[in-house]
């Protein structure tokens, strides 16, 4: 007889669904497989060709340290590739894009127009822009090209959320936290919970207009939407802050000759992500704060610390991310009850990129430092941050147990934790982050019957085979939705 393992469904507290759902629809420019800039150049090309003219094309999966030419492609490159559409490659990391002609002129963005807060038009010598645009500068580009794919045809839409969904049932995830919902994919999950047609669990984090702007909590449309009440499989009531930046880097603070130095830049002054999560608990806003570096971590902590007053002592207080961070940052976090959702599978693809901004000779800086986090009390979760890795559990789970990249370096191997420790990161501590911890994430009488059957036992297999693990089947509520 075959052995199987059962295990609380995977709860993925941190993806983008609304963004991955399109993926079928967009050009697959994922590198890897593809390894040089030509292969993704001409992938653009073939697609336009059956495109509309004037018809928006978004590409993803695109990765400069993974092609040959470790470079971006130019404004010109996809000109000539797409001289009748506009055209959004989406950085891997979705913190920068890069486009042609056409994309730039339906934003509105040409020589003249000012870098805006928190972003940058990359310009070339005469001031003339080259089609990469980071951060807050890709804003427009990210709203007009995802909402011309949403409102071609809302029903296909919906279609296309439900098949992202069911291929992360095929992985055992049975919960989602969006990390980015505007009001439009917001209107996206309204539908498709109307129709019926959201198989597990949706937690929205809400963004402001665009994917990075700050919230502007004056407004009643923007608080009205975080808290318009939801449904047993939609959830609100939560915002999204971003504190640093990808490009040209997280906010670190390194130390040279026994001074610290001060590295990469933030989205906006410390002072304002306290005020923001202070007014955010006045008006009963649960928070998701997203810190990359340790300066950035820093920021998220006296956030948290100075808006305790009037907050419930159950009330989820959530960090993002911390790819670059201090293990003696840990006690604090746990004293303040903060739940670090941690994405370490994303070392595969990025691992070298981290390295590289924690720099050399920085030795209280950690990157993906889990097990120093949770050695010291802190709540960890695990998340995979798709479409910016990989989505399979399992897959992260390796990752965070081996600390290997794509190209086999090690990454803090240090930081290293146990199987067991991982499955709980990805179920009861997701839980927890996600608010649900007495309803999901374990298996227990009076708990949703959220299970994952899979052909081995993950904690206690080789690690080197803890990747290879297949979900056999995926339980709902305990409704088998997936099988094999």
């Amino acid at each position: 007889m075959a052995r199987a393992t059962v295990v609380p469904g995977f709860i993925d507290a941190h993806n983008h669904l609304s963004i991955a759902a399109f993926a079928p629809d967009c050009v697959d420019c994922a590198t890897p497989p593809k390894s040089s800039l030509t292969e993704v150049l001409e992938a653009i090309e073939q697609h336009c060709k059956h495109a509309p003219p004037g018809q928006w094309v978004r590409g993803m999966g695109f990765n400069m340290f993974h092609v040959r030419e470790m470079r971006n492609p130019t404004r010109g490159e996809l000109d000539e590739v797409a001289p009748h559409n506009p055209v959004f490659l989406i950085d891997a990391s979705c913190h920068a894009g890069f486009v042609n002609s056409l994309a730039l002129d339906r934003v509105g963005i040409d020589e003249h127009a000012p870098d805006p807060a928190g972003g940058e038009i990359e310009r070339d010598k005469a001031g003339v822009p080259t089609g990469t645009l980071l951060e807050n500068a890709a804003n427009p580009l990210h709203s007009a090209s995802w909402n011309a794919y949403a409102e071609r045809d809302w029903d296909h839409s919906v279609q296309l959320l439900n098949a992202k969904m069911r291929e992360y049932l095929a992985v055992g995830i049975t919960f989602v936290g969006d990390a980015m919902v505007t009001a439009k994919s917001a209107e996206l999950y309204r539908r498709a919970d109307a129709q019926g047609m959201l198989p597990f669990g949706v937690q929205m984090l809400h963004a402001g207009d665009h994917f990075f702007d700050t919230h502007d909590l004056r407004r009643s449309d923007i608080i009205d939407r975080i808290k318009q009440p939801g449904s047993d499989r939609l959830i609100g009531g939560t915002m999204k802050i971003f504190v640093d930046r990808a490009y040209p880097g997280p906010a670190i603070d390194k130390m040279h000759n026994g001074c610290c130095a001060h590295t990469g830049v933030a989205f906006y002054p410390k002072t304002e992500v306290g005020r923001l999560a202070k007014k955010a608990v006045e008006l009963g806003i649960g928070t998701a704060i997203h810190g990359m570096g340790n300066c950035a971590v820093n920021t998220v902590m006296d956030a948290y610390e100075s808006s305790r007053s009037g907050r419930s002592s159950d009330a989820v207080l959530r960090l993002e991310h911390a790819f670059v961070a201090e293990p003696r940052q840990a006690p604090r976090m746990a004293q303040l009850g903060i739940d670090l959702v941690a994405n370490p599978g994303l070392a595969g693809l990025w691992g070298e990129l981290f390295n590289l901004w924690r720099g050399d000779g920085q030795d209280h800086l950690r990157v993906f430092p889990v097990k120093s986090m949770a050695d010291e009390g802190v709540r960890v979760s695990l998340a995979s941050d798709h479409p910016c890795g990989t989505f399979s559990p399992v897959e992260i789970i390796a990752t965070a147990v081996n600390r290997k990249s794509l190209k086999g370096t090690p990454i803090d191997p240090e930081e290293a934790i146990a199987p067991a420790e991982a499955l709980r990161m990805y179920t009861i501590n997701a839980a927890h982050a996600s608010g649900l911890a007495g309803q999901q994430g374990s298996i227990e009488v009076g708990k949703r019957a959220n299970l994952v059957v899979l052909d081995r036992d993950i904690v206690t297999c080789p690690h080197e085979q803890i990747g290879l693990a297949r979900v056999t089947a995926t339980y709902v509520d305990g409704i088998c939705i997936h099988s094999l």
